[in-house]
């Protein structure tokens, strides 16, 4: 029997299409906060300890999320199963900045906001040749591999997979091999769902996989003395749960650092906005549409900068599009909005219901680190998949050096979690490698014997 490509099987649900229950809507939904809420939480988590003070709540990070996915998939005419979250690209300016300029940090947010909608409006008189110049594939592949390798090291420390010093310098609590048997568990429950399930289970692999491994670390967890693998605390300790999001008081800042702040976070929207567009191609290559096109990636850049912007104005971290999220619709084939949008719906719920809030936020580490192996390498591949399925020519040395150059600037620095400073912001490495590809993409020239690109314009200044 000939054996059916990945690509020959349809999606289980088109974006338009809803589920056919409220059963099966709800568990499709909450599958997508399951594969957000990890990071989404740790973005508040990481900015606060940079700040040494609460900047923000996790419950804030869902809520900013879920009304920030509603605004996508309202202003992109619910063409895209998008899902929006914390974005890391931030964290670590705003963190870093707080204590100078306070809740100017939130004003630069803004700001950034404005960016994306700036560069939206240029893209749709421009036209997507603009983008295409800027953004080609040979620097959106490459950067996509980055964001899904740059992640990567994280899941496997979580997973126990690391040297025994570095597992030693970590202080988990737990012994190795624990981290690395509930991980491979967690991985193999995924993998075999997806490959053999049928029915409803085929379509919720993540879910299943990571309940199966929040099970085997319950049984663990209490089968030992003084465990530390689950913490129990967050559901036993009222003065823990958080029953609203922090919202700030805006007007509460000084004029003199509103600028400052500006120049310190904002810039970091031109790093995002590469993500952003690598994020939408990618999902256009796994539901074979043309998001670019329709419903048009300035629209869709637009969306995500009002989306930033309300992020800023109530005092969140500001969203960006979630690989983790377009990984769930890559190996589950359901790419309908309802479902997106129900899980958005679900997210804002959670951010003023603590109990469940503290429930999901009790995952283990290594039950993250077995699903974010696979999400994080499905995120990497769809990097692949964009350069082969667009024939991209590795037989032009152009592109070799153009796609290598990214792809070692940007997985040494994020994995090292190197950044460099440039005045008063850290670039990351995902930033550095972004500017770079686009810089050689617009220099360097296109065959083998023609001139570059800057020389030929100076030259023809010359001659006229």
């Amino acid at each position: 029997m000939q054996e059916v490509k990945q690509e020959e099987i349809g999606l289980a649900l088109e974006p338009r299409e809803k589920p056919k229950s409220y059963c099966q809507w709800f568990i499709f939904s909450i599958q997508h906060v399951f594969a957000m809420f990890g990071s989404t939480v740790l973005v508040p988590i990481i900015i606060n300890g940079l700040a040494n003070e609460v900047v923000m709540t996790s419950s804030m990070a869902l809520f900013c999320s879920g009304v920030g996915t509603l605004i996508y998939i309202a202003l992109t005419k619910a063409k895209v199963p998008m899902y929006l979250g914390s974005s890391f690209a931030y964290m670590t300016a705003i963190g870093m900045n707080y204590q100078a300029y306070g809740n100017s940090v939130f004003v630069a947010i803004m700001v950034a906001g404005l960016i994306y909608i700036l560069f939206g409006i240029l893209v749709y008189y421009l036209g997507t040749g603009f983008i295409e110049k800027i953004f080609p594939v040979i620097v959106i592949g490459p950067l996509i591999m980055v964001i899904g390798l740059s992640a990567a090291p994280s899941a496997l420390a979580n997973a126990g997979i690391t040297s025994a010093k570095s597992w030693a310098e970590a202080a988990k609590g737990y012994k190795q091999w624990i981290a690395a048997l509930i991980a491979i568990f967690t991985f193999m429950v995924t993998v075999i769902v997806t490959l053999k399930a049928k029915g409803i289970a085929k379509v919720i692999p993540v879910m299943i996989g990571i309940l199966s491994g929040f099970v085997l670390s319950l049984i663990i967890h209490f089968s030992m003395k003084n465990s530390t693998l689950i913490d129990t605390t967050k559901i036993t300790d009222v003065s823990q749960w958080e029953w609203y999001p922090s919202f700030k008081p805006l007007w509460k800042q000084e004029a003199k650092n509103i600028l400052p702040a500006i120049l310190a976070i904002s810039p970091l929207a031109i790093i995002a906005m590469a993500e952003h567009i690598g994020d939408h191609i990618a999902m256009g290559y796994i539901t074979k549409k043309d998001f670019v096109k329709d419903p048009g990636i300035h629209r869709t850049l637009i969306a995500d900068g009002v989306s930033i912007v309300f992020d800023g104005l109530v005092g969140g971290p500001p969203n960006t599009t979630y690989g983790e999220n377009t990984a769930v619709i890559g190996m589950t084939k359901v790419a309908s909005v309802w479902v997106t949008g129900g899980a958005a719906v679900i997210a804002i719920i959670l951010s003023f219901v603590a109990p469940v809030n503290q429930i999901i936020s009790m995952l283990p580490e290594p039950v993250m680190g077995g699903v974010g192996i696979i999400m994080f390498g499905f995120i990497s591949i769809n990097g692949v998949r964009i350069m082969v399925t667009s024939k991209t020519d590795f037989m032009n040395m152009r592109n070799v050096f153009i796609s290598a150059t990214v792809l070692v600037i940007g997985v040494v620095l994020s994995v090292l979690g190197e950044e460099i400073n440039i005045s008063s912001f850290n670039l990351p490495g995902l930033g550095l490698a972004a500017f770079t590809g686009i810089i050689l993409n617009l220099v360097l020239p296109t065959n083998l014997n023609d001139g570059f690109w800057i020389i030929n314009w100076i030259k023809s200044k010359f001659k006229k």
